[in-house]
């Protein structure tokens, strides 16, 4: 409240967190009902917000495409029961998690990531990586390339220890790396 002194200007959660994450924030509430705002919530949801940017990765399986069309159902018919927003989320996070699912079984995942995307335009879901933008990070690019390379490397050749160190040192310079049947895959995190 503002007379304890503990309000958060918007422009103070934008500097912790992205848009997105905060726009989700309110609507995993329905809007009729009271949402107290924390920073243990917003941070919740800008790690929800990672899951579903992480279904939309580029991917060039050319397998069966996955069926999408029970989830938009699910999504609109949430929306029009009462602007029931906390449903429409659980459909696009089930449609993410089918888009995952459908990419380790080599299946064509395009037309899936086109409905998360539409879906979450509905809501005001951009999915901009909120860190993606930076020049620093796309100079960095080629030397994250170079370290999760000689990680592979280090793991092939049964060097544990020095793998593990890279992917501590990259996670704390805030990289995350994802072992996938594919190899590894990495991606900024707040």
């Amino acid at each position: 409240s503002k007379s304890l002194g503990n309000l958060v200007s918007v422009e103070e959660a934008l500097a912790q967190y992205s848009a997105d994450s905060l726009r989700m924030y309110f609507l995993s509430s329905h809007y009729r009902s009271p949402l107290q705002y924390t920073d243990e919530g917003s941070a919740a949801m800008e790690r929800s917000m990672d899951r579903l940017r992480h279904a939309l990765r580029p991917s060039d399986n050319s397998g069966e495409s996955l069926e999408v069309k029970e989830y938009r159902q699910r999504f609109l018919a949430a929306m029009d029961e009462d602007l029931n927003t906390p449903q429409a989320l659980a459909a696009m996070f089930d449609l993410a998690r089918e888009i995952n699912r459908g990419r380790e079984a080599g299946r064509s995942i395009d037309q899936a990531q086109q409905t998360l995307r539409d879906l979450g335009g509905i809501l005001g879901i951009v999915f901009e990586d909120p860190d993606a933008s930076g020049q620093d990070q796309l100079a960095a690019k080629p030397f994250i390339d170079l370290l999760v390379h000689t990680r592979t490397e280090l793991r092939q050749a049964k060097q544990w220890a020095l793998a593990d160190q890279i992917r501590d040192q990259l996670a704390e310079q805030g990289v995350v790396l994802e072992d996938t049947p594919q190899g590894t895959e990495w991606q900024y995190h707040r």
